[in-house]
């Protein structure tokens, strides 16, 4: 009997533990605090938020499991734990758990791929220290950066081989999402990472795959109100 009560009460607090962390996850719950002259400010967000989450726009939108698929991979891509909480909640029931799995790896995916294409200004720099060159403050310069990119493969083939395998897992055939859910993932991905080289890349392949003008401003709309969101999440400690 004492084992069984202690139990429950452990459940209870369990629960309770839960419903608080629910709490401390709402961004709606963090920005009702807000009463002193921002409060017009969230009012707005608020207001922007709730529409962009609204049912889509006629045909030429996202539809509510590309959006959820989208937020998913944007909190990621942030990163942001209590965002991914509330994304949980917005998928449940639209989106497979195959799905999400494939999210969350796209988005780890473009966060190293973003990496990689700015790691290439190392070889930038030390090409300017080496020949006493003027390095060029130009952050994406094609012809150049792929110049960059194969001194960067060339001075370490088989590190370079590995990683180009890995993220080369996300471009299968056969995975769960479409290779335009894809596309859509990683251009919210790379609105986050500020990456311009995986924007161009991505952006043209989902292009070819019959992208809308609605559906990239919709995902880069996500992209710019996540941001927002995770910024009030991580502030919440202090309002």
């Amino acid at each position: 009997m004492i084992m069984v009560s202690r139990r429950n009460s452990l459940a209870r607090a369990y629960h309770h533990e839960s419903e608080e962390e629910t709490m401390a996850a709402s961004v709606k719950d963090i920005i009702s605090r807000i009463k002193g002259p921002a409060s017009t400010y969230v009012q707005a967000f608020e207001t922007h938020r709730s529409h962009l989450h609204a049912a889509e726009d006629g045909e030429a939108g996202l539809t509510p499991r590309q959006r959820a698929l989208v937020r998913i991979a944007i909190a990621v891509a942030i990163p942001s734990a209590e965002m991914l909480r509330t994304c949980r909640n917005e998928a449940e029931g639209i989106v497979a758990r195959e799905e999400i799995e494939q999210a969350v790896s796209v988005a780890t995916a473009l966060r190293a791929g973003a990496a990689v294409a700015y790691g290439r200004l190392a070889y930038k720099y030390l090409n300017g220290e080496e020949d006493g060159a003027a390095v060029s403050s130009a952050v994406s310069e094609i012809k150049k950066d792929r110049e960059l990119m194969t001194q960067f493969r060339r001075s370490s083939p088989a590190d370079f081989e590995r990683l180009t395998k890995m993220l080369g897992e996300m471009h299968k055939e056969g995975l769960p999402l479409s290779r335009l859910d894809y596309e859509l993932l990683a251009i919210g991905c790379a609105t986050i990472t500020q990456c311009v080289y995986c924007m161009e890349r991505h952006v043209d392949a989902a292009r070819a795959l019959g992208i809308v003008p609605a559906q990239v401003a919709q995902v880069v709309h996500l992209a710019v109100s996540a941001r927002i969101e995770a910024s009030f999440l991580a502030a919440g400690e202090i309002l």
